[in-house]
């Protein structure tokens, strides 16, 4: 089996915190949105993961937020704290996050 090299820049949250990285895929064939989330802790440590699906398919901005609304309630039902989240849906993040007008009436 060949070596496999990791090239992420993964980035350890400040001492005492979480971090939650989530993604999600797009199915067109099962006609639905996968959610992904990781737990760690700051020394990298594996703490817990959840993969869910959302029915039916959505525009990915959408299915991202779903995404992370999903990854909200599920630390939330965990009761853990502080956490940093991470994702990689750039129109979510810079449009709802990072924007000075907040509309989130497409979500």
């Amino acid at each position: 089996m060949p070596n496999i090299i990791d090239n992420s820049n993964w980035k350890k949250p400040a001492e005492g915190r979480y971090k939650c990285n989530i993604d999600a895929s797009f199915s067109r064939h099962l006609n639905k949105v996968g959610i992904g989330i990781c737990l760690r802790d700051d020394t990298r440590t594996f703490i817990l993961a959840k993969a869910n699906w959302i029915s039916p398919l959505r525009e990915v901005h959408i299915g991202e937020a779903l995404g992370l609304l999903s990854a909200l309630e599920w630390v939330h039902d965990l009761n853990l704290g502080p956490i940093d989240f991470e994702m990689d849906a750039k129109k979510v993040v810079d449009n709802n996050f990072l924007s000075t007008k907040h509309d989130g009436t497409e979500f």
